[in-house]
This record gives structure tokens, sequence and C-alpha cells, in this order.
């Protein structure tokens, strides 16, 4: 049963199958680690499941290849009971496992630390062996001595209020917090697709951990109903870029917050794409009746040469409604494809 990471922002059309139980997803994640990994991260060695602390059991212990030690606990979010305290048992871990030397955390994995280190250190050859597992070793002492220790909780479905709270313990501390969405697409009768996608993150970009919690909510429910075409940037604290495949960057959708409301927008540089540009007015008059709820929509020009067309959506407005309508605006992009080509040809 392979599995296969899709690329961020990839998914199929079809509905998640969901896992049989939390013990389904362990054995997955600890077979296929590079699940776990974000951008920028080293790749992560599994060294056992089930690692004991005192009466406990943390789900899944891995190190990176720098030696950096990883705590993994699985959750389910139909299990609400586990979901409401795995935020704290997760800490609990790392603390415990801070007071631990390489030597008690080789002995309670039954020696399959010391078995990884020395098939790390001699992956690149037998040659300066002996050096290469000395600093890897060394490394994994000075990680347990300052309590630099990395945290994942994964999830099949995340709740809001979850990600609320690992948002603020990430934000507020210097603990390296991560809180993962795993979601498994059934590709024929023995065959998957696995697509992992980190919803906190202690690599996110400072543009997106300075950003409103109500707006990276509406981000994060667009991202799970958008089509492959579109990727996502966030390109500052108030502001996330939603790109269509094939387009021009001068030519794209934006979220935008604006403290008090947030806002859908098609934004294009209309000297270099004047044709797109004249599209907006038209469609500013037929978007009321297939977008509700928007307290207004404005149609603006700069004197930097962008014309904007902006949906505003009040506080009181659910995230997904917003998202939703994200989605309906996205819609429009056969028509701009249609113009772009018109442009270029």
């Amino acid at each position: 049963m392979p599995a296969i990471r899709i690329s961020e922002g990839n998914e199929l059309d079809q509905q998640p199958e969901p896992f049989r139980n939390e013990y389904e997803l362990q054995e997955i994640l600890a077979e296929h680690p590079v699940l776990l990994v974000d951008r920028g991260d080293s790749a992560l060695v599994t060294i056992s499941r089930e690692f004991p602390f005192e009466g406990e059991f943390a789900d899944i212990f891995l190190i990176d290849s720098n030696g950096l030690p990883v705590i993994v606990e699985v959750k389910l979010a139909r299990n609400e009971e586990s979901r409401r305290e795995v935020i704290g048992q997760l800490c609990d871990y790392l603390s415990a496992m801070r007071n631990l030397t390489p030597d008690e955390v080789n002995a309670r994995s039954a020696g399959l630390l010391e078995e990884n280190l020395q098939l790390m250190a001699g992956a690149e050859g037998e040659e300066n062996l002996r050096d290469r597992l000395a600093l890897v070793k060394s490394n994994v002492a000075s990680y347990l001595r300052a309590g630099q220790i990395r945290g994942i909780i994964v999830i099949d479905a995340a709740p809001d209020d979850l990600i609320r709270e690992f948002s603020y313990l990430n934000e507020h501390s210097d603990l390296d917090l991560r809180l993962l969405v795993v979601e498994r697409y059934r590709l024929s009768r023995h065959e998957y697709f696995y697509h992992s996608r980190f919803l906190v993150s202690r690599e996110a970009g400072p543009e997106i951990k300075r950003q409103r919690f109500r707006l990276r909510l509406i981000v994060e429910k667009f991202s799970k109903m958008k089509p492959p075409i579109f990727s996502i940037h966030a390109t500052g604290e108030e502001n996330v870029r939603v790109y269509r495949e094939g387009w021009p960057t001068a030519v794209y959708y934006e979220f935008s917050d604006w403290k008090d409301s947030i806002s859908i927008e098609v934004q294009v540089k209309h000297k270099e794409y004047p044709k797109v540009a004249d599209f907006l007015p038209k469609l500013r008059d037929h978007l009321p009746t297939v977008i509700p709820n928007t307290q207004r929509i404005e149609l603006v020009t700069n004197s930097f040469g962008w014309t904007r067309l902006q949906l505003f959506f009040g506080e009181e407005i659910d995230p997904y409604r917003i998202a939703q309508s994200m989605m309906r605006l996205c819609k429009t992009e056969k028509d701009i494809s249609t113009l772009l080509q018109g442009e270029n040809g």
C-alpha cells in the first residue's frame, strides 16, 4: 500500500476516505515520515512507535538528519475528548523528553536510536563514519539539553478551536509546535493518495504568523475546496494572493484583511491587460446575483496602475461563507483566461 505525497495545494475532486482508527494513521506516518516534513525541513527517520514515558506512550518518536528529536501525537477529529487533551499531552511529552540523556532515549527505544544513528552516519559511505556518528550523537545530546524538541499533532480534520489554540501557543512560545492534517484519497482498491498539509508550523513565514486568525481560518477553508489549478501565497500579514495556473503575475485573486472586514478581490495591471480591466465593471454588475452577503462592492484604480474589484464581508459572516464566495469569484477564471488569450494573440 504505497503512500504518495501530493504536492501542497493539490487535492482530488473526491472526498477523503476516513481512517478506521488512530492506529492505522500512526502506522502510515511511521512507515512514511516524509508526510511529516514541511518545506525547508531536514528528512525524518522513524525511531520507534509507542515511545515510553512515565506511565504513558508517545505515538511516534523520530529524529531528523541533524539529530533533532521529534515527537508525534495522532488524533482523529471525531475523538473529541482526546482532541481537547492532546495539546497538554504533547507538551508533557516534550518536557519529559528534555530530561533524558541520549543513552536513556536509546534504552527506551530498545536500542533503535543507536541503530538508526549508525545507519544515518553510514548513508554516504564508510569514509569518516566514526566522525559523522559522533557528530550526530553530539547533536542529539545538545538538542535534548536545550529542550529543542519538535512536537507535531497529526489529525485527519482540524476543528477551528484546535487551530486557534495551537496557533496561540506556537506564536507565543519558543516551542516548535506544529499542527498537521493528513487526508487519504482512494485511487483503486489497493492504492491511495496521502495528502499532508501543515495548518500551524514553526517554519511559517513571518507574514503568515502575523496574520489575524480570522484571515488564516478563511484561507484554510478555501484551501480545502479550491481546484489544483489555484495556488495560495501570503504576501503580508493582511494579504493572501490566489494565483491561477498559466496566468501572468499581473492578474490574480486576493484575500485582504481590513480589520473590520475581509475582502475578496480580482486585481489586474490595466495597462498590461486592458481587456481584463475592461471586463471588471461588467463583472461587478453580475456578482451580486451569485455572491450574497456582501457589505459593498467597489471597483478602484490606483496610481500604481492596478485595477481592483473588491467584495467586502463584515465580521459577522461565517469564514466558510467567505471562502465559498472566493470559490465563486474564482469561477470567473474561464472568462478571464479567454480575455488573456486575446491579449496575447
